[in-house]
């Protein structure tokens, strides 16, 4: 086991909860996994595809401060609707957090008057 100091981190969906003991400095990404609670991704943590977003319940003061990547890819707003990247934020502390649903990207629609190759 580590010496750094290990902190409990509790994740919900509706009815359903998962906790876990985890080390400091490990990302919210990697607890959900470690206790198989419903965090995903598509991009395996690079921050890349926005899938692994979550909502902090209480706690926010236990995470590391959202990164330029983080900043970019959810805006500045994040102090507002208490959302982060599960593979960014780093646990320092107790947290509780909503597994928020998978939303896959849209398909955009083709433009006005496309036709694919060969018909």
């Amino acid at each position: 086991m580590s010496d750094r100091p290990h902190h409990t981190v509790e994740f919900f969906q509706g009815d359903r909860a998962w906790s876990i003991t985890v080390a400091e400095g490990e990302s919210l990404l990697r607890a959900a996994h470690a206790c198989e609670a419903p965090v995903h991704t598509l991009c395996n943590g690079i921050g890349a595809c926005v899938q692994c977003k979550v909502r902090i319940e209480a706690g926010m003061e236990h995470l590391s401060r959202p990164n330029t990547l983080e900043r970019d890819r959810l805006g500045n707003i994040f102090h507002l609707t208490q959302e982060r990247l599960a593979c960014q934020a780093l646990v320092s502390g107790p947290v509780r957090v909503e597994a928020l649903p998978v939303r896959l990207p849209r398909k955009k629609a083709p433009p006005p008057g496309f036709r694919p190759a060969g018909r």
